[in-house]
């Protein structure tokens, strides 16, 4: 058996590059769309890989492993020897053609890339082909998702200002899995962002935030008001100091294994925007107690049992923690 390649994949510092990634146009069209997007968009990347020429579901299983690579690999860098590699890039947008299995391609990607459907582009000509096989269609669509004014690129400014501000008051940046909303978590909420059924600028009131002080939890100092989102379990999302950002989240392993790799983008980027690297919350009870076998969902372990003062939780949910335990 071959030895697996243990190397490492690390972030590199973000560039101004957008990364575009198109999705849903056959052989016929993809490399025209790709041309056109570099030519007109500045300090585009564009990484397409053609889907079935026949009008029907668009993305099976294999082709979506294939996505995720394609995008991977410009997402995360690896260290060589040799000169540094390019800086990762500052955006992620994924242009697709809508179809009756592009939920296998989102739900990949889950809360990651900023999502922009190509809805023309499924209507058909009058020879009953859809307009995906069209050039000039895909043309107008593409400049219409690119369009510095268009609801695409400013939703996803929106965004990157969002995530930007590294604050406990910023509900974009809570671990969609891990936040407590009643019987349910925030993965609900975040898909509505997705499904543009939630307008970008929504700052989910409903969530809070609510005051903290020293009286509250020890480690806030005396005389300050820290405004966090406490969820409904009573646990407080305390957004860590930039010192403190760093942990596994920020590297991927060099090989196939397509749930690390997305584990990775989802640590590196929220809606197209890129985070920190290593940014997370410290989770702990809001009336400072310890967690005392607090469940978690962790993206590497599953249920978990914690035990400790507080736990750090990355955007793509990893818990890491002084103890815990897992539940079945």
């Amino acid at each position: 058996m071959a030895k697996k390649d243990r190397r490492r994949h690390l972030v590199q510092p973000r560039g101004p590059q957008q990364l575009y990634v198109i999705a849903g146009l056959p052989l016929a069209t993809v490399r025209g769309a790709s041309e056109w997007l570099r030519a007109n968009v500045k300090d585009a990347i564009v990484q397409a890989i053609p889907s079935s020429s026949d009008d029907g579901p668009l993305y099976p299983e294999a082709l979506v492993g294939q996505i995720v690579r394609s995008v991977g690999s410009f997402a995360i860098r690896r260290r060589t020897k040799g000169p540094e590699r390019p800086a990762t890039p500052a955006t992620i947008t994924l242009l697709y053609v809508p179809a009756s299995d592009d939920e296998r391609l989102l739900a990949a990607f889950d809360f990651a890339v900023m999502v922009a459907p190509l809805t023309s582009l499924v209507s058909r000509d009058d020879k009953a082909r859809q307009r995906r096989h069209i050039l000039s269609a895909i043309e107008q669509e593409l400049a219409d998702a690119s369009d510095a004014a268009g609801a695409v690129r400013q939703g996803l400014y929106e965004v990157v200002q969002r995530l930007g501000r590294q604050a406990d008051n910023e509900a974009m940046l809570l671990p969609p899995r891990n936040f407590a909303v009643g019987d349910h978590d925030l993965v609900p909420a975040f898909r509505a962002f997705r499904l543009n059924e939630r307008a970008w600028t929504d700052r989910l009131p409903d969530l809070g935030p609510t005051d903290l002080t020293h009286d509250d939890i020890a480690r806030i100092p005396a005389k300050r008001t820290r405004r966090v989102f406490v969820d409904s379990r009573g646990m407080a999302f305390l957004i860590a100091h930039q010192t403190a950002y760093d942990g596994p989240p920020r590297e991927a392993e060099n090989n196939e294994d397509i749930d690390e790799l997305l584990s990775t983008l989802r640590s590196l980027y929220r809606f197209g925007g890129a985070l920190a690297p290593g940014l997370h919350h410290d989770a702990q009870r809001s009336d400072g107690s310890v967690l005392d076998g607090a469940i978690f969902h962790c993206d590497r372990d599953g249920r978990v049992s914690a035990n400790g003062d507080y736990a750090n939780i990355y955007p793509n949910d990893y818990v890491r923690v002084h103890k815990k335990t897992k539940v079945e």
